[in-house]
């Protein structure tokens, strides 16, 4: 893959972002209680998978790329899955 220059500097930008967000995330993840873990974990999962994502199509390994996709594709359904059972969650008493 051929990335240009500039778009190159805003991928390890966004990964550095992603870094930061993963970082304010894993404090939270680490003191959630056993029943609320999994929204915290998806949380600090997210920007943290996505940093070598950011990272592989910065630098332009299409290998790397795909293999971090493996994992945040899963990190993402998951997520998906959770916000869309949420909203259908608990039925109101009106």
């Amino acid at each position: 893959m051929d990335i240009p220059s500039a778009a190159r500097w805003l991928l390890l930008a966004a990964a550095a972002a992603q870094l930061v967000y993963a970082v304010r995330a894993l404090r939270p993840a680490l003191r959630s209680r056993p029943g609320e873990r999994t929204d915290a974990w998806l949380a600090f999962a997210d920007p943290a998978a996505g940093v070598p994502v950011s990272l592989a199509l910065a630098f332009g390994n299409l290998t790397v790329f795909l293999a971090c996709m493996a994992v945040l594709g899963p990190i993402l359904t998951w997520q998906l899955v959770r916000g869309i059972a949420a909203r259908r969650g608990k039925p109101t008493t009106a």
